[in-house]
This record gives structure tokens, C-alpha cells and sequence, in this order.
């Protein structure tokens, strides 16, 4: 794997794990309290940024390559145009979902 996917793939797995782990906090051993600190658990992002990968079709295309908004429009969106080049939902709508 060259360097550059490593590095990327590395600080995504990072960031994911950051905000979906299970963080607690350790108090030393003289303090004998059992009290979860779910602050970071109640962390609850009302806006997802999807830069265009391999994983994620955001449909940012334009109409001048392809033909994205044309019949069939998909399964997805059924009816209108998705602006997408996937039929289905990709791994960034079910982030949104969560």
C-alpha cells in the first residue's frame, strides 16, 4: 500500500475510533469512584462533510460527465434524480442515519 493511502486510512481509522470508542475516565487508586463520564458519549454531530472517495458517491459530478440525472434515477431516490453513479445507499448515508 503506498505510503499516502496509509497515512489516510490510518487518520480515519484514528478519528472513528476516537468518536465511537467507549471513553472513560481513570481516576488514581485512591479514589474509589465508579461514575461513568459518558460526556463524549452524549456527543451527537448535527452536520456530516463528505469529501468525494471511493466510498463515498456524493453526486458533485455535474451534468457535464455522464448521465447521473437521467432515467433510471435508481432505487434510492425513486423518482427523481440522485446525482449519484450508485443505485443504493453508500457508506456515508448510513453515518448520517446513526
Amino acid at each position: 500500500m503506498e505510503p499516502r493511502k496509509l497515512l489516510s486510512s490510518l487518520f480515519y481509522f484514528s478519528l472513528l475510533s476516537l468518536l465511537s470508542g467507549n471513553q472513560q475516565v481513570v481516576g488514581s487508586a485512591h479514589h474509589h469512584h465508579h461514575h461513568k463520564h459518558s460526556h463524549l458519549l452524549d456527543f451527537k454531530p448535527s452536520k456530516l462533510f463528505v469529501f468525494g472517495d471511493s466510498y463515498a458517491d456524493t453526486g458533485n459530478i455535474g451534468r457535464s460527465f455522464g448521465g447521473s440525472w437521467k432515467e433510471p434515477n435508481g432505487n434510492t431516490f425513486p423518482g427523481k434524480p440522485a446525482d449519484r453513479f450508485s443505485s443504493g445507499r453508500v457508506l456515508t448515508d448510513y453515518l448520517g442515519k446513526v
